[in-house]
């Protein structure tokens, strides 16, 4: 299993100390090429590197060497040589170490031609961790929640930021300032929670896409329900914003969907509205372990909505519409089914220049998985958790395909965290650094003690996705929650120390990166 380590990074600006390794150019052979180190990364066992030619001309001959010291005792000592004999002009090359093992922190020297970099991780065994080139920090700007489990804006121009509260209320921050009259507050709605831990509650929240002009928004919740293999249900509502704009009209409820839950964790929560102008929900397997649910589960049951995320039209005066264009209209299993084959698809989220839609599913025992939603997609669970095999004979049952399930883009194991919580796909402006970049977190690694931790991912030249450190400790000290983005693209964490839904020490985090 992967342990994903991290130690203090200030010395990855040795490199500007050192050279100006990103803009020195080599002149191999009187060619006009410029030669720089792109991103360092790694894989099991080694580094690895981008050699990058963003000259005009070819370059040949190009030597390179990669130095690691450190470790316990300083036992870590290898280097690894290579050259290239060509790199075309704009064309960029994955270098990749010898094998390196050892425990600790190291330091990682890059020499290419005339440029040079040095950056800090750490290794365990075989497990290397890189540390990020800049610092991130977290601005406070608002406190006191119970579990603040989501934070979205209205695209209306107010700026105002909208945060759910799990217990059953949602709050404004209105410049600057956290409104003390909650915008909506249905906690006579919500199931008693349990305040040792609970996954129910308040869990989503969406405006919808005409909000300025409709003024309608929707929510996501648990609600109580009796009878035999069902715990509670969740329900779906639509709500209306009353003539105060920072209040919404408790009385306009309007309810499109229900679903019972036969456990109380795996609800799922996220709602999201698509480029499409569809309403997007995340639902999770039904709770308990292992998705026993039945003969075969509901992740892979198709005439289930749990375990899946459906797809709803909800511009209608009573219930909604099933967009034409769905996977499974016309052939068996619940038209509302976007993709399936979830465990808990948490949190989701879209990124505003691609339109495509990044999906954090929470594994069960070993492994944490990140998609990108594709409709029509079998994304595994319970046949794969991750990529990795969880129940093969099921596969064998349903007559699936492995290789026509839907692969993750990234994956971690129980080593480094406990539970994905994603994020969002920077695209603000305020931290140039992390533009293009998915961050996200890992709720704990412990029950007890909070130990979040916080990542983002880096799509390489050949589309793959590497993991780092957002922050040189791996610690956050508090339990992760969600993430939010506000109108401009900039990001928040929401985090707390208390496990279960009682207390006020949640809070809003804007990410500062410097």
């Amino acid at each position: 299993m992967i342990l994903f380590l991290s130690i203090s990074t200030q010395a990855i600006q040795e490199s500007n100390k050192r050279t100006d390794a990103a803009t020195k150019s080599i002149q191999s052979q009187q060619f006009e090429s410029e030669i720089i180190i792109g991103n360092v990364t790694s894989i099991v066992g080694k580094i690895l590197f981008e050699i990058k030619n963003i000259g005009s001309s070819e370059a040949t001959n190009i030597a390179w060497e990669v130095s690691v010291q450190g470790g316990v005792l300083n036992l870590i000592d290898t280097t690894s040589t290579g050259s290239i004999s060509t790199l075309t002009a704009g064309e960029t090359t994955m270098i990749e170490t010898n094998t390196i093992l050892g425990f600790g922190e190291i330091k990682v020297d890059i020499s290419v031609g005339d440029n040079a970099k040095s950056v800090q991780g750490s290794i365990l065994l075989f497990f290397i961790a890189i540390n990020p080139d800049f610092t991130a920090n977290f601005d406070i700007i608002a406190d006191g929640f119970n579990s603040p489990i989501y934070l979205t804006h209205a695209n209306d121009g107010s700026n105002r930021l909208f945060v759910v509260d799990q217990i059953g209320k949602i709050y404004i921050i209105k410049n600057g300032e956290l409104l003390s009259q909650p915008f909506l507050d249905i906690t006579n709605k919500v199931v008693d929670l349990d305040i040792t831990y609970d996954e129910r509650g308040l869990l989503g929240m969406a405006f919808h896409p005409n909000f300025e002009s409709n003024n309608k928004f929707y929510v996501y919740y648990s609600t109580p329900k009796m009878g035999e293999g069902i715990n509670h249900e969740t329900v779906l509502s639509e709500y209306i914003v009353s003539s105060n704009p920072d209040l919404a009209d408790e009385s306009s409820e309007r309810i499109l969907f229900r679903v019972d839950q036969p456990e109380a964790n795996h609800n799922g929560g996220q709602l999201l509205f698509g480029p499409d102008g569809y309403l997007y929900l995340g639902l999770g397997d039904g709770g308990g372990a292992g998705d026993q649910h039945g003969t075969i589960g509901n992740g892979q049951n198709k005439n289930t909505v749990l375990g899946s995320i459906i797809r709803i039209d909800v511009n209608t005066d009573t219930g909604y519409d099933i967009p034409s264009d769905n996977p499974l209209v016309g052939s068996e299993g619940k038209n509302e089914i976007y993709a399936y084959g979830f465990r808990n698809p948490w949190r989701f989220s879209l990124d505003r220049e691609t339109n495509q839609i990044f999906v954090a599913d929470v594994g069960q025992d070993e492994w944490e998985e990140i998609n990108i939603l594709k409709t029509g997609g079998n994304f595994g669970w319970r046949i794969l958790e991750g990529t990795h095999p969880y129940d093969l004979d099921l596969a064998d049952l349903l007559e699936v395909d492995i290789a026509t399930l839907t692969e993750p883009i990234h994956e971690y194991s129980h080593s480094l965290g406990r539970s994905i919580t994603g994020g969002y796909v920077y695209r603000g402006s305020e931290n140039p650094e992390l533009y293009g970049k998915y961050v996200f977190g890992d709720w704990s690694s412990s029950f007890v003690v909070p130990r979040g931790s916080l990542f983002y991912l880096d799509e390489t030249t050949d589309g793959s996705w590497q993991r780092y450190n957002l922050v040189s400790s791996n610690n956050f000290n508090r339990f992760i929650l969600s993430f939010g983005e506000d109108e401009n693209g900039e990001l928040y964490v929401l985090s707390k120390t208390n496990l279960g839904p009682t207390g006020t020490s949640g809070d809003v985090r804007k990410i500062i990166i410097e």
